[in-house]
């Protein structure tokens, strides 16, 4: 019988394709490891993914969102509504687009964030009068309380990843970060890519 075709009577017997597709394992047999053990985690060969910036990337920013996320407890928002909270409060009226741009969100993720500030109440969204396409964004007193409130919990959170970074290295931090950020945005906004 072929692994992937269906058996004679036309039915689709999931437990065929799996062990017909394992060379040497016949239906129903169970596998085994035998005596092997798996490799001490403390010399796993990691191979090229030591070189991998994106790799210490992603583990600092998730890193960093759960000592955000535990700091603020149950004041905690969805990923990145802090930012565009904290935009909409400091800018009275600005625009889904400036939101975008500052927060670096794409269009359908902002969407989805002011909608969701505007059911819980956070803010109010009108309607341009120049351009009826266009929506302003301007926080509640309930958005500015809850803003204010989870900016003084982040504080702490500030404060931890900049004494991880520490004094001397912060200015050479951020400037290489801004870097690579242009420069991969650059890169992936050229012709051909």
């Amino acid at each position: 019988m072929d692994c992937y075709g269906p058996p004679s009577d036309g039915a689709l017997n999931m437990d065929d394709k799996i062990n017909n597709s394992v060379p040497g394992i016949k239906d129903g047999e169970v596998l085994s490891y035998g005596p092997a053990q798996a490799p001490d985690s403390s010399t796993l060969d990691h191979g090229i993914l030591h070189e991998f910036i994106g790799m210490y990337l992603r583990r600092a920013h998730e890193a960093a969102y759960e000592d955000f996320r535990t700091r603020l407890g149950e004041d905690a928002l969805h990923p990145g509504y802090f930012t565009i909270l904290t935009l909409i409060v400091r800018n009275a009226r600005i625009s889904q687009t400036q939101i975008g741009t500052a927060s670096a969100r794409d269009k359908s993720s902002v969407t989805k964030a002011l909608r969701w500030m505007e059911d819980e109440g956070l803010i109010v969204r009108l309607r341009s009068a120049s351009d009826r396409r266009i929506h302003l964004s301007v926080a509640t007193e309930k958005g500015i309380k809850q803003q204010a409130l989870m900016e003084a919990k982040a504080v702490g959170h500030l404060q931890s990843l900049n004494d991880a970074i520490g004094p001397e290295r912060y200015a050479t931090f951020i400037s290489t970060m801004k870097d690579l950020i242009g420069s991969l945005e650059a890169t992936a906004a050229a012709p051909g890519k």
